[in-house]
């Protein structure tokens, strides 16, 4: 058993096959497996025409540990596809991005080959060399790995009955890359007792398994999701060596996401123009610059928001008790806030917008340990409007309070590549801020459906500076509303206001 059976491990039973080799991968490594995640055998199944549930499904261990080696440079660093907005749901993703049209600059083909080789990256199955194992897909998510499965579909006929058909358990990075990389060592003593070490390089190679995930610029190409010679050109390097150091990312690094530019890169769209890629170097560089009471202040926050936050079971709860124990903490409790970049302030972080046309994406906002925090709104239509400019304000003070440090960063930014834990948790603590739950049971009399009678959801929205959207979507999570309908009348109702 390598591994904890209650978050993510692999228990293997070696055997002698009795049938036919077909290839040279097949000669050594054969185990009964099960893996184990989040307390499940996803390998547990009944054969046809039985009743018995057996644990372990019988494969050559060889092709897939080959896959790991292969794919781990994307699973420690590929939080987002290059080419489609891919968040922790990957089945759902692989789904959706096959519905699609390709964009401009893809044809159909190129599309599908673009899908096949992320899909490749993440999803076990491709390392499977016609074993018949679990849909499962592993991406990276922060500090967790998003252990994910599915109901597999066989080709051939005949296939088992998979006891756990889909699930999704979040296993955190600092357990989970060991416990891989204990697959791979035993895979590999496996294949010197047999004396089969020549199949694969790394069966002679004692690295360890985060050592194979190559140069730091392919590292940032992964987590970025665009090639080094687009970062180049966005941060303006000479060559890659220079833009390295733009990045505030030594020769030595190890993960990108030591530098808060990085950070906002992976959550940024990848058609940005050249002004968005001289305010993103100015904003990371910024976050640099020393400021001892900033830092301290923003420093105390954090420790406030994350003592909060550890009692969410979900991002979206975690959000929300913060921002309810930071309006405690300010004396605001079920208040309106009248100005929002006072109260940035007041936990240390820089507020500002301005004229460069985001596109589709509204803000960034970096900070590092001992630097000073800046958030800046970027004009859209969006943040044309006050609520518009007061929300992103809010979900900007939620990533650098509560979004976990990557070496001693934090960036982030708000748009359509900006899906995952960070932007479900930082939008219900940028509502639970503007809207708290008080103002809530009040403007609907205590009554469910109580807001949508009269005026009573425009006066909510003009009390607390809060637009249609963000308004109903909090009146319906918190439970004030009775259907996604009525949600959505009030939205189409008060939008234009």
């Amino acid at each position: 058993m390598i591994g904890n059976i209650e978050q993510l491990a692999f228990d293997l039973v070696p055997v002698t096959p009795s049938w036919e080799l077909r290839f040279g991968a097949e000669s050594a490594g054969w185990a009964g497996l099960a893996i184990w995640i989040g307390g499940h055998n996803l390998c547990s199944h009944v054969e046809p025409g039985s009743t018995e549930v057996k644990q372990h499904l019988f494969v050559p261990l060889g092709p897939l540990a080959d896959w790991l080696v292969r794919s781990f440079p994307a699973l420690a660093f590929e939080e987002r596809a290059r080419d489609f907005p891919t968040g922790s749901f990957p089945h759902r993703d692989a789904r959706q991005w096959g519905k699609v049209r390709p964009p401009a600059g893809y044809d159909s083909d190129q599309w599908f080959a673009a899908r096949e080789a992320w899909w490749s990256r993440h999803f076990v199955r491709a390392g499977a060399e016609g074993a018949r194992l679990p849909d499962l897909a592993l991406i990276r998510d922060d500090e967790h790995l998003v252990c994910s499965w599915d109901t597999p579909r066989f080709v051939q006929p005949g296939g088992p009955a998979m006891m756990w058909r889909e699930g999704r358990v979040h296993v955190r990075w600092c357990e989970a890359a060991p416990t891989l990389d204990g697959f791979l060592s035993t895979v590999s003593d496996y294949f010197r007792c047999e004396g089969a070490a020549d199949i694969y390089a790394w069966t002679t190679n004692p690295t360890p398994l985060w050592e194979y995930t190559g140069s730091l610029e392919e590292a940032v190409e992964f987590y970025c999701g665009r090639d080094i010679s687009n970062v180049q050109a966005l941060l303006g390097g000479a060559d890659a060596k220079t833009t390295l150091e733009l990045l505030h990312l030594a020769p030595t690094a190890r993960d990108p996401a030591e530098s808060p530019h990085c950070q906002i890169l992976r959550q940024l769209s990848n058609d940005l123009s050249a002004d968005v890629g001289h305010l993103l170097r100015d904003i990371g560089d910024r976050a640099f610059l020393p400021n001892a009471e900033r830092a301290r202040r923003w420093k105390k926050a954090r420790v406030v928001a994350f003592d909060a936050a550890r009692a969410g079971d979900s991002p979206e709860a975690a959000g929300q008790l913060a921002a309810n124990e930071l309006r405690g903490q300010i004396g605001i409790d079920g208040q309106p806030i009248a100005d929002l970049s006072n109260v940035l302030g007041e936990f240390g972080i820089d507020a500002a917008e301005t004229d460069v046309g985001g596109g589709r994406d509204r803000m960034m906002v970096a900070a590092t340990l001992g630097g000073s925090p800046i958030a800046v709104t970027l004009n859209t239509p969006r943040t044309a409007t006050a609520w518009g400019v007061r929300f992103e304000q809010a979900r900007a003070l939620g990533h650098v309070l509560l979004d976990p440090l990557r070496g001693e960063a934090v960036g982030a930014a708000s748009g359509p590549f900006a899906s995952g834990t960070r932007h479900r948790r930082s939008g219900a603590f940028a509502a639970e801020l503007l809207l708290p739950e008080s103002a809530l049971a009040r403007a609907s009399d205590g009554r469910l459906d109580g807001i949508a009678t009269a005026d009573a959801f425009g006066v909510l929205m003009a009390e607390y500076g809060a637009g249609a959207r963000t308004a109903a979507f909090q009146l319906w999570n918190r439970g004030w509303l009775s259907s996604p309908a009525v949600r959505d009348e009030l939205i189409d109702r008060y939008a234009s206001s």
